[in-house]
């Protein structure tokens, strides 16, 4: 018996016959990553240009408390009214960097309507079950 060294590629040329479907879907492979490769060379969107203004990256500052069933009577620099929710009242202290310490008062106590004190120092606390209070932290 006679044995003849072959190459790998040598066997697979000579026994090997490609299906049409491999070549169908191989020029069918072929001409989608060309067609999409040549696709992304063209720019979709204009060149980035510089903003106007800087974005805005500031953390919020300060934790506010909320005290629930407090007053916190004394040193008002401002009161307004306001809506039923008392986290309103809260927002506004966490805004106006004068402000130490909130006392929101529901409606009703006070008038139809619902009060904010906004105080530049945070004054003892006293037990009052009209009041929602804060400090600023």
């Amino acid at each position: 018996m006679k044995f003849k060294m072959v190459t790998a590629w040598q066997y697979a040329k000579k026994n090997f016959v490609f299906p049409r479907n491999i070549i169908f879907f191989g020029l069918a492979l072929f001409l989608i990553l060309g067609f999409s490769t040549a696709v992304n060379l063209i720019p979709l969107a204009q060149p980035a240009t510089a903003q106007v203004a800087p974005i805005s990256t500031t953390i919020p500052r300060y934790v506010v408390t909320a005290e629930f069933g407090r007053d916190r009577g004394g040193s008002d620099y401002t009161s307004f009214v306001t809506s039923a929710a008392a986290s309103d009242c809260q927002k506004f202290c966490i805004d106006d960097n004068r402000c130490s310490a909130y006392t929101y008062v529901r409606p009703g106590v006070q008038g139809a309507n619902a009060i904010c004190y906004l105080k530049t120092v945070a004054p003892a606390s006293t037990p009052n079950s009209c009041c929602v209070s804060g400090v600023k932290l």
